[in-house]
This record gives C-alpha cells, sequence and structure tokens, in this order.
C-alpha cells in the first residue's frame, strides 16, 4: 500500500519512512525541508520505494493538491514545530501555532477528501503537563499543557479526533514519550535536542558528560525505532478500538540511570556533575512526570517494546559511531 508521512525528514518520523520501507511499503515522504544526503542514504536500498515531496502544511490549497493528486491508502502526520525553549517560543509563537494546529487540520480535512482509510496523527506525552508524582501516566488521565508545545499539540489532538468523530474517519493520536534515536538533529523546528543526544554524541566522541540539575529527574525515554514499530501498529491494524495510544517503553529513567547506562557501553567516559545549573530540558512549564502508560497499545494491539535502555543506547551509540565514520 502506499504511505503518506508528513514532517518526514524530522527525526521521529524519518526512522518511521525507514521503518515502513523496511517493511516493502511505499512511502510518500513529505515535508517541508527537502532530505540531505545524509537522509536519502539513511531510506535508501529499502524493499519499499520513498518519494519525496515538499509542502507547507499550513498551505491549505497546497496540502490538498498534493494529497488529492497522491491519494494515499493510510497516513501518519507528524509535520511540526518542536519542543522549543522559551527564547525561540517567544520568536515563533504564531507560527508553532498555525503548524501545530491549523497544519494538522489542513492534513486531516486534505486526507478526508482523499479517501484515506487510515490516519495516525501524532501527538505528545507533554500534553498530560504537571504531575505531583512520578507514577504512570493513562490515555484517559488530566491534561495540563503548560507551554506552547504542548498546548498546540493537545488543541492538534483534540480537533483531529473531533474531526474524525464528524466525518466518520479512522484515526488515532499517538502520544508519543521522549525520543532518541538515528537522526535526532534541528532542521528547524526542533532547536533543543533530547538530553540523550546530548550526552550519547559526547560519550562517543571521548569528550565529557556535562550533567546539568537534579540527576535524580526522570525522563520517560524511548528508542526512536521502537516509537516508529508501535506508530506502524497503529496505522495498520484492522481496527482502533480506541482514538489515543500512548507510545513508549512504560517506564522511567533518571539522568543517573542514562549516564550510567552509557558509561556500560562506554567504559571510561568522564562526566561532571553540575547540580547547581539549572538543566535546560526542566523548567516550570516543562517539569518531570511519571512514564506513559503502555497497556491500551499492548492489550488492544498486541504491540511490545523491542528495545530496554540499555540496548536502545548500545544501538544509538553504534549508530552514531557509524555515522561519524561515513561522513569522515
Amino acid at each position: 500500500m502506499t504511505i503518506l508521512v508528513t514532517g518526514a525528514t524530522g527525526f521521529v518520523m524519518a526512522n518511521l519512512v525507514r521503518h515502513l520501507a523496511e517493511a516493502g511499503h511505499d512511502v510518500v515522504a513529505v515535508d517541508l525541508n527537502p532530505p540531505d544526503a545524509a537522509l536519502r542514504q539513511f531510506l535508501g536500498g529499502q524493499r519499499g520505494a520513498v518519494e519525496f515531496h515538499q509542502v507547507d502544511v499550513t498551505d491549505r490549497a497546497g496540502v490538498h493538491a498534493l494529497i488529492g493528486g497522491i491519494r494515499p491508502d493510510r497516513a501518519v502526520h507528524g509535520a511540526a514545530i518542536t519542543a522549543i525553549p522559551p527564547d525561540a517560543e517567544r520568536r515563533r509563537f504564531v507560527e508553532t501555532a498555525s503548524v501545530n494546529v491549523i497544519g494538522t487540520l489542513n492534513v486531516v480535512s486534505a486526507l478526508a477528501d482523499a479517501g484515506t482509510r487510515r490516519i495516525v496523527a501524532i501527538s505528545s506525552g507533554s500534553v498530560y503537563g504537571r504531575r505531583n508524582n512520578l507514577t504512570p501516566i493513562a490515555e484517559e488521565d488530566g491534561k495540563d499543557p503548560r507551554a506552547l508545545y504542548p498546548m498546540t499539540k493537545w488543541a492538534g489532538d483534540m480537533l483531529a479526533r473531533r474531526f474524525a468523530e464528524v466525518h466518520g474517519l479512522s484515526l488515532a493520536v499517538a502520544r508519543l514519550a521522549s525520543p532518541f534515536g538515528p537522526f535526532e538533529r534541528d532542521t528547524g523546528s526542533r532547536p533543543l535536542l533530547s538530553p540523550i543526544a546530548y550526552w550519547a554524541g559526547a560519550a562517543s566522541r571521548g569528550e565529557s558528560v556535562v550533567v546539568a540539575g537534579d540527576a535524580s529527574d526522570e525522563r520517560d525515554a524511548i528508542y526512536a525505532p521502537d516509537i516508529a514499530s508501535g506508530i506502524t501498529t497503529m496505522l495498520l491494524a484492522d481496527r482502533l478500538p480506541h482514538d489515543a495510544y500512548n507510545v513508549g517503553w512504560g517506564r522511567g529513567a533518571s539522568a543517573k540511570d542514562t549516564v550510567a547506562a552509557i558509561g556500560r557501553i562506554i567504559p571510561g567516559m568522564k562526566v561532571e556533575w553540575r547540580p547547581d545549573e539549572p538543566s535546560p530540558w526542566f523548567s516550570p512549564t516543562n517539569v518531570p512526570r511519571g512514564p506513559l502508560e503502555i497497556e491500551r497499545l499492548q492489550s488492544d494491539l498486541g504491540w511490545r517494546p523491542r528495545f530496554d535502555l540499555d540496548s536502545g543506547l548500545a544501538a544509538y551509540i553504534e549508530w552514531l559511531r557509524e555515522a561519524r565514520r561515513v561522513a569522515s
């Protein structure tokens, strides 16, 4: 079948495109930005073909023309401006809201007109917001987004599901835990990378790993290929009993735990603990929370993550080393 993926040159969606193409599906990869040589190599040579198209999701006419011409069987809408630090939030406030909310409606409405049989819209675990404890968070738990990105993701999440209900579409949102893995980079919409990208990158280059803030703070990290397989399970299921699914590992890991796991892969790495410096990943609007509960995706659709923290980090560090070797 032909599958359309928006945001396809971004981090998580690039891993999804590769996962789908490896399985033999033909993928129409759509993004505002064209793929560079490294991404073409990452996505090339698979069983399924990958065809690239450029479009701005805020351009309603352009989106409808592109999707109407392709008429994909199934689609994943992942185009977004992702988690941003306060200075970028101020500069790109209206742009972020336009891409994440209006862009979502433009894409979903175009897919409805094209007769697409299944749509997965990418949401975020950040929509659950502030929590007083680190207990796992289920899909029906309360939402409390505190900053622009989670607010716009929650708006897109609600509107996509309501649009599908009104129009009789088979659509579900995938609320993602904190991803790390191949091709995490800033393509113009992701200025703040994950802490694991910085820590694993520094360790693999023989540099000191700098850990600011409270090393006991937890994140529910997940290796990007596991996110790709979770989304694919939703996309290809015969039916979707629910319209929202968390995609994660179902457990959290502190900075201390994560750095220790990297140290088991790269013995002798240097670590600088800076507890008095603020962590860029935690703020009054981006605070520690419990891991996303994944029982619904497991019980409804039979999905299980393939990696754990150690094996995911090992695979990622191996990818970083190979990418650096090819680049040199």
